[in-house]
């Protein structure tokens, strides 16, 4: 039997993972207090087994809900999860990914007495195969920058530590739960028909965050695999590159609002550019025709660094 409370919400959009959505769901059938907890799978118009797998889960386990919806995306299906949820905490697991069982264990167990608006925690990285992206640095899903201790800060000190002391700000939506009334008051949706809405999205929620109980533990465990979102093959490139044009931008006019006259500022844009020029190189916008579209005034202005103001020199030359 469900409690009648329920402290957490577990959030999991669901789009053609057969081969995965089993290991995510028994990492986190295997944690203590999870029976205490709901599971929310929203079925995003799979095409291949998922559904099925939902079923079977759905049909062993009273606290596993599922949705099935037309495929809208990830955005959509984390939405459908916060209208739904009954959780006071929402966490967002991806359902190719996985958790450390112990340690989602404390975390339920924090939910239950907690009033943050959202903790937050680090994430180790699993990688499928061994290839280039296994050279990724493993350092950058933690948030250096903060403290290695367990801590609350307010978002706003979280996103200052991060940008001014570490690497900055680290836009996966997983790497944390949400109370959802937070979520609900600040109407803090996912933007829908676009990819790397966590982008948009995390920035918008640090910075309205009063209290945030930083946890320095792995609790997420990432699978880095070839042709997932973050790692496009050469297929997805433009589809990627259109949203980028568009997440970027729109992140400087956000901050433009909510940062204006703030010291942080200068801060924020920079670490922003410096993400935005990686991004330029790492796809090649120029090649895809998009060269005359980037804003090279704007990135030029809010370079911090030699290196970045050298990148954007060479973007004049050869983004056209």
């Amino acid at each position: 039997m469900m409690p009648e409370k329920i402290s957490l919400s577990v959030v999991i959009p669901v789009y053609n993972v057969e081969n995965y959505l089993s290991k995510c769901l028994d990492s986190l059938l295997a944690a203590e207090g999870i029976n205490d907890t709901e599971i929310i799978l929203i079925d995003d118009g799979s095409t291949d087994n998922s559904g099925k797998v939902i079923e079977e889960y759905t049909l062993k386990h009273n606290n596993i809900r599922s949705f099935h919806t037309e495929n809208s995306g990830a955005a959509a299906a984390r939405n459908t999860g916060i209208r739904n949820a009954v959780g006071d905490y929402i966490f967002f697991c991806d359902s190719d990914d996985r958790v450390d069982s112990g340690l989602l264990g404390r975390i339920i167990r924090k939910t239950k007495t907690a009033t943050c608006d959202m903790f937050m925690w680090d994430c180790e990285l699993f990688y499928e195969t061994k290839s280039i992206l296994s050279r990724k640095d493993k350092s950058y899903f933690a948030h250096c920058g903060l403290e290695r201790i367990e801590k609350e800060y307010s978002g706003k000190k979280i996103m200052e530590n991060l940008v001014i002391r570490g690497k900055g700000v680290i836009a996966s939506v997983c790497l944390g739960c949400y109370r959802r009334k937070f979520l609900l008051d600040n109407e803090l949706f996912f933007e829908e028909g676009i990819i790397y809405e966590d982008e948009l999205w995390v920035p918008r929620v640090l910075l309205s965050a009063k209290a945030v109980h930083y946890i320095p533990e792995k609790v997420y465990i990432y699978r880095v695999h070839d042709g997932s979102v973050t790692n496009p093959g050469a297929d997805n490139r433009v589809k990627n590159i259109k949203v980028l044009m568009y997440v970027y931008p729109s992140l400087y006019n956000y901050y433009d609002k909510v940062l204006a006259g703030d010291p942080l500022k200068d801060a924020v844009e920079g670490n922003l550019t410096k993400r935005y020029l990686h991004m330029i190189y790492k796809y090649r916008f120029w090649k895809y025709g998009y060269g005359k579209d980037i804003d090279k005034q704007l990135l030029w202005r809010t370079s911090r660094k030699l290196r970045h103001k050298i990148m954007v020199l060479g973007l004049k030359l050869i983004a056209k």
